[in-house]
């Protein structure tokens, strides 16, 4: 077995930027978990303030582990570091002896958390796609197939792991570009799922006019999650099928990735609970209360000033009890794809929803 990097053929030059490489991205590890550790605390505040307390704890459990698990591979990660650049940092062959032989059980580790930490960050984009769809098991088909694809592929790649240790064969680099794309498949679907509907829903007839709606659409779709491992599989592909004895760009995506993949169920989590985003599905064709609300006081309206002939007042026809059913189906069916929830609930939104009552009713 090759024990310096005289032995994998490499030189001095090759090596020092692969060291140079894992402080830098322990850094940027560091860095992307302090954003989620941010992003935690603000969600754990609306969680308490929240009125909902259906899901309250199951919601500040899951983002609770997310972050626990991603606080677990940092400090694994810089004690690696510490061994690497301290215990072993008299000279570049025991660095390197120590990059390559190190702690395998630290690395097993943080490859199970970010594992798990994964598959609730999928399980939970499924979720959302399933309520903004309405429940609806036949939107969510695909990426349930691509979500269980991903479980069996993570579980090989850990057999592999485990068996061959320091040793990377075939079997384990093509497990783990399985794994990796699987993980891309789910959250790609999911992503574009929630997008349209997003779209769909507020920004492509407004045409995206406020950087607020284009932010809202990103975060409510976890965009950068789609993209952080479409990058790492893209990075991982091209360096190890191109024969490269020595990463050096995959592990940035893959730095990004741990805390990329907490971050974007909690914010997802926030909104929800925040209720800027209701869990019960405000995009699914739905009455709107604040326009039913309207077009209940336009037919009392309607009632008690009835038109008059000759001095009798007649009682309201048929045809206006017809206008006003055809009315409510018709704001149903528009607002359900072009006014939002909250907006009905502002000021904005019972102006709006008055204004298309009148119209609907004057024609």
């Amino acid at each position: 077995m090759p024990k310096t990097f005289e032995d994998f053929g490499l030189t001095a030059t090759d090596v020092q930027p692969v060291i140079t490489t894992q402080l830098n991205c322990a850094l940027l590890l560091v860095f992307c978990h302090g954003i989620h550790t941010c992003v935690f605390f603000a969600a754990l505040y609306y969680i308490a303030q929240s009125h909902a307390t259906q899901n309250r704890i199951t919601f500040a459990g899951i983002i609770s582990f997310l972050w626990c698990a991603n606080t677990a591979i940092v400090g694994l990660s810089w004690n690696n570091i510490d061994d690497l650049f301290i215990a072993h940092g008299t000279s570049l062959e025991a660095e390197f002896a120590f990059f390559v032989f190190g702690d395998v059980q630290g690395s097993l580790t943080i490859c199970v958390l970010r594992i798990v930490n994964v598959f609730l960050a999928d399980l939970i984009l499924i979720w959302r796609c399933w309520v903004s769809y309405g429940r609806d098991l036949r939107i969510v088909a695909a990426p349930s197939l691509c979500l269980i694809t991903e479980a069996i592929s993570a579980c090989f790649l850990l057999f592999y792991s485990v068996t061959t240790g320091v040793n990377v064969d075939a079997s384990r680099v093509h497990w783990t570009v399985v794994y990796y794309s699987m993980t891309v498949a789910t959250n790609s679907l999911c992503t574009f799922l929630l997008l349209f509907r997003c779209t769909r829903a507020s920004g492509v007839r407004s045409g995206l006019k406020t950087s607020r709606n284009i932010i809202e659409i990103l975060v409510e779709s976890a965009a950068m999650y789609a993209a952080i491992y479409i990058a790492l599989l893209t990075a991982f592909a091209y360096e190890f099928y191109t024969h490269r004895q020595i990463l050096t760009a995959y592990y940035y995506p893959l730095m990004m990735s741990y805390s990329i993949t907490g971050i974007a169920p909690t914010l997802i989590i926030a909104r929800v609970m925040s209720g800027q985003s209701q869990p019960g599905g405000s995009w699914t064709r739905s009455s709107l209360p604040q326009m039913r609300s309207t077009l209940q006081s336009i037919a009392e309206s309607i009632r008690f000033a009835a038109p008059s002939i000759h001095g009798t007042r007649m009682r309201p026809t048929t045809a206006t009890n017809v206008d006003l059913e055809q009315a409510r189906e018709a704001l149903d069916d528009e607002g359900a794809g072009d006014v939002d929830m909250h907006e009905a609930d502002s000021e904005a939104g019972e102006k709006l929803s008055e204004e298309k009552a009148w119209r609907l009713l004057g024609r």
